[in-house]
């Protein structure tokens, strides 16, 4: 049977994240290689990720002139993944938690239905279109309505529920439980793209089809492509990562415990802050400071309602 090599791909960015990140990467022998994407806005993000590529052998950075870390300048680097004999796995910088043998175990789902599916998901904690299958599998309960949108009100854009569902997560983990759905297919729909394997064969087969450079990535990789090949996305369920946060969830996010979890989780301490070029968490900074500053001189600001969140195994 023919093998692939696993390449894990990452648009990177941001250090508070990676830093999680790079402890699972780095330790998986499965993975023979990791190649950074450099889109970073932050000269302090680029030396960081430059030092990464000194210092690990598996590492690559690879660069494309003129990215001025905008989500369209990544689409110029899915025409590196050209080894026919290679496994790509893309994964977002901020995916801060990946089971134990999460890339052979994609690699393995992929292998079994390559001629019918593009693209293979693991189930992804903090992804919209997960959540609503974990409620529907009857493993998530909420009080919140969950959509079957990339752009869930809830799912995508509440960053409470974001919150909640990481804690509960995190506590499932304590508890030393798994989180599994059986398998299912993503067809004429956007999906965020925060983790998905595909064959470099795939992408020169398709050429510069399988990602235009103007055009958004997910869009396009997870419902425009499907439609036009045949071929569809699959979440396989059998193996679970954890996304962070969406830009719509990170003012919150960063004002909690979370991620220092999570780096807990991964055997690490905590060194680089959360970025804080995002405009929702510099609004969010504002709103806490009037906040302290109103129940400080007796005008107290009521706590927002909390949704309510929980999984199961």
């Amino acid at each position: 049977m023919k093998t692939h090599k696993i390449i894990v791909v990452t648009p990177a960015g941001r250090r508070a994240y990676l830093d999680v990140l790079k402890q699972y990467i780095i330790r998986d022998q499965n993975i023979a290689e990791w190649h950074l994407w450099d889109n970073c806005r932050d000269i302090q993000d680029r030396a960081y990720i430059d030092s990464l590529g000194k210092k690990f052998g598996k590492i690559r950075i690879i660069r494309h002139d003129g990215t001025d870390g905008s989500n369209r300048c990544i689409n110029r680097f899915y025409a590196t993944c050209t080894d026919p004999e290679t496994f790509y796995i893309k994964m977002d910088d901020d995916i801060v938690y990946l089971e134990k043998n999460t890339a052979s175990s994609l690699l393995a789902a992929a292998v079994a239905e390559k001629e019918r599916y593009l693209w293979w998901s693991p189930l992804v904690v903090n992804n919209a279109l997960c959540s609503w299958l974990l409620q529907q599998h009857g493993l998530l309960d909420t009080d919140r309505e969950l959509t079957a949108q990339a752009s869930c009100p809830t799912g995508w854009e509440d960053p409470w529920f974001a919150a909640m569902l990481h804690t509960s997560f995190l506590n499932m983990l304590s508890r030393g439980q798994r989180l599994r759905v059986p398998k299912s297919t993503v067809s004429l729909s956007r999906y965020s793209i925060n983790c998905i394997g595909f064959f470099g064969e795939d992408v020169v087969k398709y050429g510069p089809l399988f990602c235009p450079e103007h055009v958004s990535d997910e869009e396009w990789i997870s419902a425009v492509l499907p439609l036009k090949t045949g071929r569809y996305g699959r979440i396989t369920g059998e193996t679970c990562v954890a996304h962070y946060s969406f830009y719509t969830q990170e003012h919150v996010l960063s004002t909690t415990d979370i991620l220092d979890r999570y780096y807990e989780l991964a055997g690490i301490t905590r060194v680089h802050p959360t970025p804080a070029h995002n405009r929702l968490w510099r609004r969010g900074k504002l709103r806490r400071a009037a906040k302290a500053f109103l129940n400080k001189i007796g005008l107290c600001m009521g706590p927002r309602a909390r949704p309510r969140v929980g999984l199961r195994p």
